[in-house]
């Protein structure tokens, strides 16, 4: 069994790998351009908030200040970050499903993960989501192994979810599953009493447990401690005591009048329609073949993931779900196998009854339905690997004709604006991007001179009016050579305004006083305006 299951194991992860691979030609996202621009300025020295600004707890931070210190400023290092997590996330949920719907569903829980993932494109790559989840999966490996010593695995646990808790706030939700699963019994539910018991007595699993707070305690104090002693504290405060809370609030705002129908609604658009049929479908043959053990696991820490979305008040950016999709990936797994052992149930009857038409006739409904799924999934990866070949020749090229890029990051003007900016600065030269596209900073390597690397802290309604002031003090005072304005970057449903950074300037007459005073305009690179220190 050992052997078959390794066997199972590593076919899995050379389709993940397979169908991953082309992720290497990813460019760098808004988002991950932001962690990319902080990381490095972690690794100068600087100090989070204070220094460099951002509304995200500090967890991701440090990561890509790991990623930058070993990859340096180079587009291709989120795409390699992302194939490497997806084994190793493959390989959690094939541990995770193996236990109790058996190795074939754990296999294809993996190939189902790998195939949604990739198909999410670059925004999915390497977010504080993606991170979570190989922490919480740690976490609760630990908890469950009884080997070794069990005080020294299930402190570390405790720091893991910390540092899970730093990542987003939100990873709150799977605490109480992580701490409750390894230790239930969930073999009464497939008889009539339905009852699921705690396999080892409460006491001991309480006891278990404050080893467990001990870590998670250590790592959260750990960190506050770290805040107030380097002097980052008040800014580390404004930002996630103050800020934060309010731009959560504000999502209320929007959709006063039918808030659970708009998360419903965007709900069902980033799952998919058929990722909620599955799950139904999942839970019902479970209770019909009196099963439910098998999948209460993954059901339970689905709906943790759901909920971890669900407290963020926000159900519209994808990669949110990220938390929910191992576990849908275990749903299909199961339904999968399901379906395959009905297919044989019908077979052997259909045998017996020398019913050779209805057998061949069942032969030609599966190839039917499995011919149906592959050929989009075929011409996907086709696809994928003859932009890589393309990305391979000439990298440059391959960003700025990108497919798929969101519109927010104009890649092939971004591109433009680094090759003006390699041939009319020098590397010791401030630029600053009056927009959404740190990208610029961090591929030219040419620093930011203010903590406000992206100007959403500026434009939305949630943003104190002393930071515009402070931008605009910051900026005429360190003078940096290049101050470019972007167009067509509105947000507004993270700003809740739908001015542009360059409309915005009509309505923030301090940084306009700047730019007329101190700054010419220079040239205009598509939605890029650049303009040059007088």
């Amino acid at each position: 069994m050992a052997e078959k299951s390794r066997a199972w194991l590593l076919a899995g992860l050379a389709f993940v790998f397979f169908r991953a691979l082309p992720n290497l030609r990813y460019p760098i996202g808004r988002d991950q351009a932001t962690f990319c621009v902080i990381g490095q300025g972690l690794l100068r020295g600087q100090l989070l908030y204070r220094d460099l600004w951002d509304n995200k707890p500090p967890g991701i931070f440090y990561i890509y200040a790991l990623i930058v210190k070993i990859f340096g400023p180079v587009m291709w290092s989120v795409g390699t970050v992302d194939i490497l997590w997806l084994l190793v996330i493959s390989c959690c949920i094939f541990y995770f499903a193996r236990r109790s719907m058996g190795t074939p569903a754990a296999a294809l829980a993996m190939v189902f993960n790998a195939v949604r993932h990739c198909r999410q494109g670059y925004i999915h790559a390497a977010q504080p989501e993606t991170f979570l989840m190989l922490c919480i999966f740690a976490a609760y490996f630990l908890i469950r192994q009884e080997e070794g010593r069990r005080a020294i695995r299930l402190f570390l646990a405790g720091l893991i979810l910390g540092a899970a808790f730093w990542l987003k706030y939100n990873a709150v939700a799977f605490f109480p599953f992580v701490a409750l699963v390894p230790f239930l019994d969930f073999s009464k539910l497939n008889q009539d009493s339905g009852r699921v018991r705690f396999s080892i007595p409460w006491k001991e699993w309480l006891t278990r447990m404050l080893v467990v707070s001990g870590g998670f305690i250590l790592a959260v104090a750990g960190v506050l401690t770290y805040f107030r002693i380097s002097g980052a504290w008040p800014a580390l405060k404004e930002v996630q005591f103050e800020v934060l809370p309010r731009y959560g609030a504000m999502a209320f705002g929007i959709t006063t009048n039918n808030f659970f129908l708009w998360a419903l609604r965007e709900t069902q658009i980033q799952l998919g329609i058929w990722y909620e049929i599955i799950a139904a479908l999942a839970l019902l043959i479970a209770w019909r073949r009196r099963e439910v053990s098998a999948i209460a696991p993954a059901a339970l820490f689905a709906f943790a993931g759901y909920l971890s979305v669900a407290m963020q008040v926000r159900f519209h950016h994808p990669y949110y779900y990220e938390t929910c999709y191992p576990f849908f990936a275990m749903f299909w797994g199961y339904v999968c196998v399901k379906t395959y052992e009905g297919f044989r149930y019908l077979q052997r009857i259909f045998a017996q009854r020398n019913l050779t038409l209805a057998r061949s006739l069942l032969w030609l409904v599966l190839v039917g339905v499995a011919a149906s799924l592959l050929p989009e999934e075929s011409v996907r990866v086709v696809q994928q690997y003859s932009f890589l070949k393309d990305w391979w020749r000439n990298p440059e090229q391959s960003y700025a004709v990108y497919y798929w890029e969101l519109p927010l990051d104009k890649l092939r003007d971004q591109m433009r604006v680094l090759d003006f900016l390699k041939a009319n600065s020098r590397p010791e030269d401030e630029v600053y991007v009056w927009g959404t596209a740190p990208l610029i900073n961090f591929l030219s390597q040419r620093r930011t001179p203010s903590r406000f690397v992206s100007n959403l802290a500026l434009i939305s309604l949630w943003a104190p009016d002393r930071w515009r002031q402070e931008l605009a003090d910051t900026l005429e005072a360190r003078r940096p050579r290049y101050i470019i304005v972007v167009r067509d970057d509105a947000i507004p449903a993270v700003s809740f305004t739908g001015l542009d950074s360059e409309g915005y300037l009509l309505v923030y007459p301090a940084l306009a006083k700047v730019l007329n005073e101190l700054y010419t305009p220079d040239v205009r690179l598509g939605d890029f305006h650049i303009y040059r220190l007088k």
